[in-house]
């Protein structure tokens, strides 16, 4: 048998805080090169004014790509996923980032098929 029951809630401290501006106080705005990186790929690695390499995908470079010799600005932040840190708002970068797209097969459309299939059938039932 269920009472009626009466619930007081307090307030959390910080609950009124925007959780996206929560999340971007860890966020520190540095400095680097890039180590390397694979265009075919889409990723690699920067190394920080201080020593220390951190990873950067592609997706995260507006919409360019990174080459050897970029003096790059960038965000660190670390992954949800893998809980390292990653490279977010790269600015700097001079390559495309879809020059290798075509080459690899990826990202260049649909395919190629028409949708239909011609053959001798072997054997049907």
């Amino acid at each position: 048998n269920f009472g009626s029951s009466t619930v007081s809630l307090s307030p959390v401290p910080g609950a009124d805080i925007d959780p996206t501006s929560a999340s971007r106080s860890a966020i520190m705005s540095v400095t680097g090169a890039v180590k390397n990186y694979n265009p075919w790929k889409g990723f690699g690695f920067l190394t920080q004014s201080d020593g220390t390499d951190v990873f950067v995908h592609v997706s995260d470079c507006n919409g360019m790509a990174p080459n050897p010799g970029d003096a790059l600005t960038f965000d660190v932040e670390m992954d949800p996923k893998t809980g390292k840190p990653k490279a977010t708002n790269v600015q700097g970068c001079t390559g495309d980032a879809n020059a290798n797209a075509a080459a690899t097969g990826k990202g260049g459309g649909k395919g190629k098929g028409s949708g239909s299939c011609q053959g001798t059938v072997k054997s049907y039932s």
